[in-house]
């Protein structure tokens, strides 16, 4: 105990040796090595703790940044995606050195056969087409032949002639049936002549129709001016007709983008003469495809 008067230690009895005051006026003496431990042991628990909360942020920082390098790395190695309106987007990867030949070789079938041989060069240029074209993920094939479409196009042909032009408006739509009644995933494509009942064009005549009037009133008071943003006002509403494999298509491409796009490939086309058209048609179709994205998927009925 400590004397409360003399400050010394007062001893175990009731007076203090010192001084003699009572002791029953001492204070306990603190025991300073117990709290000299005691601080001791609370300042390494807080330095242990202060450890493992470093250990778990480094940790925790390692992970995430193995897992997002994870992520990059999958992201590189996964097939090329752009991303419109959240939904994965369709691109386009056919080359001009591998069309040229294909494109040599319709011009002479359509020259040697005065225009006969039309089926076939379509559905060579289908295929080219389809084949280079990765919708989701996956490549497209196409089924179609010229066998299939030759009795079509027959029959097509006599109905316009019948109605002196009118049907042809009917073609359009036909066509456009027909071609994705004839398109399927690469995965699934099982021999030629199949037609897929996800795989659909669901446009109309009227409203098609009305489409092209439109685009060619624009044309017209235009002077050939407004020409690129007829041609894709026609194109977004036949992408936005066309379902593959229950997923519906949008395209957002511009007038001047389109304008912009063909400017370049008729100056290359017109220097060269005229041997960058291969490259240009893919330039184009790289374009169209690069502004068209999947824009509903599921649950898309089918209108006929």
């Amino acid at each position: 105990m400590i004397c409360p008067n003399c400050g010394n230690e007062g001893g175990d009895g009731k007076f203090c040796v010192s001084c003699g005051g009572p002791l029953t006026q001492m204070t306990p003496q603190p025991d300073f090595q117990q709290q000299q431990q005691q601080d001791q042991f609370q300042q390494q628990n807080q330095f242990q703790q202060n450890q493992f909360q470093q250990q778990g942020y480094q940790q925790g920082y390692q992970q995430g940044y193995q897992q997002q390098g994870y992520q990059q790395q999958n992201f590189q190695q996964s097939p090329q995606f752009q991303q419109t309106g959240g939904q994965p987007s369709i691109y386009f990867d056919g080359e001009g050195m591998e069309y040229l030949p294909i494109l040599l070789v319709n011009g002479l079938l359509i020259m040697i056969t005065c225009g006969f041989a039309y089926p076939w060069v379509v559905c060579r240029n289908l295929r080219w087409r389809k084949s280079h074209t990765i919708v989701n993920g996956h490549r497209l094939a196409f089924t179609g032949t010229p066998g299939d479409l030759i009795g079509n196009w027959i029959k097509w042909w006599l109905l316009t002639v019948v109605t002196c032009g009118i049907y042809h408006y009917w073609v359009n739509i036909r066509i456009h049936e027909w071609e994705m009644a004839h398109t399927c995933f690469e995965d699934d494509y099982h021999g030629d002549g199949m037609e897929f009942a996800d795989c659909f064009y669901d446009g109309e005549v009227g409203e098609r129709l009305g489409q092209e009037l439109v685009a060619g009133l624009m044309i017209t008071f235009s002077c050939g001016i407004a020409t690129p943003w007829a041609v894709v006002k026609l194109l977004k509403y036949d992408m936005e007709h066309t379902v593959i494999h229950g997923m519906r298509l949008g395209f957002n491409g511009t007038g001047a983008g389109y304008w912009g796009e063909n400017a370049i490939v008729g100056l290359l086309t017109g220097i060269t003469c005229g041997i960058y058209s291969a490259w240009g048609i893919c330039r184009i179709n790289k374009w169209t495809y690069r502004n068209t994205f999947i824009q509903s998927s599921g649950n898309v009925k089918m209108q006929y």
